[in-house]
């Protein structure tokens, strides 16, 4: 009888640390596969293209970092994420993006004066455009100075999505996660961008 107990006593010791073993090599695997994700995302290129109406978009991989890494790796934007008071453990995805924008200017040049007590004191040469992403305004005096306000305007638009594992004809599961980011002003190019979702 106590021989029976002391086998199964071993065998529950046996069980449980299997189980834990179990669940260790699971976590592991799970790191595994996330350190084998960021290194993909890291090392591919970001993919630039036009879509069908020639704006111009980026295709970007998922990188999915700790915030302790992520504070480590991106101080300076850790520290604008600090300033907004984001509860930290609430915080999911972050996106960075960096754009260009080259306008090739075409506008009329006009001859304003100023006058003061009905005396022509400076002939301004004034500039303005318009359109729908920029206004220009601004006048040149005979000093050859300038002012004038510049205004740009653009829309970003962010589109999250998983690409699925290939076998043969058959799509399933996620091989990883993307995002595309997609410019509506037609002038503006995407110079960069990253898409990071903090994990647990």
């Amino acid at each position: 009888m106590k021989a029976f107990i002391y086998i199964g006593t071993v065998f529950l010791i046996l069980l449980c640390y299997i189980g834990i073993q179990c669940s260790r090599l699971k976590n592991v695997k799970a790191e595994r596969d996330v350190y084998k994700s960021n290194t993909e995302a890291l090392l591919s290129d970001v993919y630039y293209y036009k879509t069908n109406d020639s704006l111009n978009a980026v295709s970007v991989g998922n990188l999915e970092l700790k915030i302790a890494e992520y504070k480590k790796y991106r101080a300076d934007d850790y520290k604008i994420i600090e300033s907004l008071k984001v509860d930290k453990n609430r915080l999911q995805r972050i996106t960075t993006t960096q754009t260009e924008t080259i306008y090739k200017l075409q506008g009329s040049v006009r001859d304003s004066f100023i006058f003061v007590d009905n005396f022509i004191t400076d002939t301004l040469r004034c500039i303005t455009i318009h359109d729908k992403w920029f206004d220009l305004d601004g006048c040149s005096n005979t000093q050859n100075q300038f002012t004038g306000t510049f205004q740009n305007r653009d829309s970003l638009l962010y589109v999250e999505h998983i690409v699925p594992k290939k076998f043969l004809f058959i799509k399933w599961g996620c091989k990883e996660r993307r995002q595309e980011i997609v410019s509506r002003n037609p002038n503006t190019k995407i110079t960069g961008a990253e898409f990071v979702t903090i994990r647990k």
